[in-house]
């Protein structure tokens, strides 16, 4: 199947976190019939496909199936999953994240199919990125892939620059507990709606470290919830949810320290009976029915600008002459290179600021030139 037909099938099947079924069918079969040497479907839904080569090193192109939901959908032009075309633009959820990444990979695959190799080719495609990065990656390493790849070149979008890294990001749920009262006697009560607009006001204070080149760690509240609410009752429960964008170097225990810091203060202030911040952790449902719990802590990563492995990718890609940039978001880089502390580079088309936005859309003759330069990163990278 062509590039562009591909890519027009995979957008106008939807695969949101936790529902990827259909999609990594397709998949699957696409990677049967191009003829590379192995494709498995793991019992978390991720793809693994292999072209055995004659050594044990090994380079790998990795993505991620799922995609976020459209959101309202009287803010798209087209529907968002037409795959419409318009002036060589293809609109769709997932087309720029990263639903072309991933065809302009297969098509690397089928032409490398083709040839003998003195590595091994692998190819990842991995469920619930969205939701809870690195996570899926993790179970593949642990369980399916024992040898390290000399190199990880993550697809998401670049506009065909190298990414070097991105900043990490950390859920941190605090829990404030007051007294309750009745809403027309308030002073007998400890207000957890006012506790909480304390709290958060205090936290916005905290000075945050800074990364040369990943800019700064932010922390900004994402969810709030008190209860009891919608009587004439002083709630003395609130649950607020903080993302925390970390960079190199913060630990999970040094992270927490400030906050707990400030819910001591609150305690002896009186404005809390009680208080903790802690890093939240969840649970995931695979389509396949599996389930991953996570702690939501995700380390930043980084590949140094000099590294050996960037000198030769620049030289592969010297007509592109591209720059070296820095994700905003977070990707699979995560565990890769932030856990396993594998090689991994970013590197893919369209352009990542459109991402998760309403008339999505990707260039495809940008589709076409990554798959032609993921085949040439294949061919050329050990050679370097």
């Amino acid at each position: 199947m062509e590039t562009v037909k591909l890519l027009q099938k995979l957008i106008k099947t939807p695969s949101l976190s936790g529902k990827e079924e259909k999609i990594a069918k397709i998949l699957r079969e696409e990677l049967n019939r191009i003829g590379v040497d192995r494709v498995e479907l793991d019992s978390y839904g991720n793809i693994i496909a292999e072209i055995r080569g004659g050594g044990e090193e090994s380079i790998m192109l990795e993505g991620h199936m799922d995609h976020v939901p459209p959101g309202k959908m009287e803010n798209w032009k087209y529907h968002p999953y037409s795959a419409k075309i318009i002036d060589n633009e293809i609109f769709g959820r997932g087309s720029v994240d990263m639903k072309g990444s991933i065809a302009a990979m297969i098509k690397a695959l089928e032409k490398a199919a083709e040839k003998e190799w003195n590595r091994n080719i692998i190819l990842t495609l991995v469920v619930h990125e969205e939701t809870v990065e690195g996570a899926a990656i993790r179970r593949i390493f642990e369980e399916k892939i024992k040898i390290k790849p000399e190199i990880i070149i993550i697809g998401e979008p670049t506009n065909l620059n190298l990414a070097l890294g991105h900043r990490g990001r950390a859920l941190i749920k605090v829990e404030l507990t007051g007294r309750t009262a009745h809403a027309s006697m308030p002073e007998q009560g400890l207000n957890m709606i006012n506790a909480a607009s304390k709290y958060i006001r205090k936290i916005m204070e905290i000075k945050l470290p800074k990364d040369l080149w990943l800019g700064e760690a932010t922390i900004t509240p994402i969810s709030i919830e008190c209860t009891p609410k919608g009587l004439p009752q002083i709630p003395d429960n609130c649950t607020i949810i903080f993302d925390r964008r970390l960079v190199l170097g913060e630990e999970e225990d040094e992270t927490l320290k400030p906050l707990n810091e400030i819910l001591e203060e609150f305690k002896e202030e009186n404005i809390i009976l009680n208080g903790n911040a802690v890093i939240l952790e969840e649970t995931v449902k695979c389509w396949t029915g599996r389930k991953i719990k996570v702690k939501d802590y995700f380390p930043a990563w980084m590949t140094h600008r000099e590294d050996e492995a960037i000198i030769k990718l620049e030289r592969i890609l010297k007509d592109l002459k591209p720059q070296k940039i820095y994700w905003k978001f977070s990707t699979d880089g995560v565990y890769t290179s932030g856990t396993a502390g594998i090689k991994t580079v970013g590197f893919g088309p369209g352009d990542w600021r459109i991402a998760h936005q309403p008339n999505e859309h990707i260039n495809l003759r940008m589709v076409l030139k990554a798959s032609e330069k993921y085949y040439q990163i294949i061919e050329k990278f050990g050679e370097e």
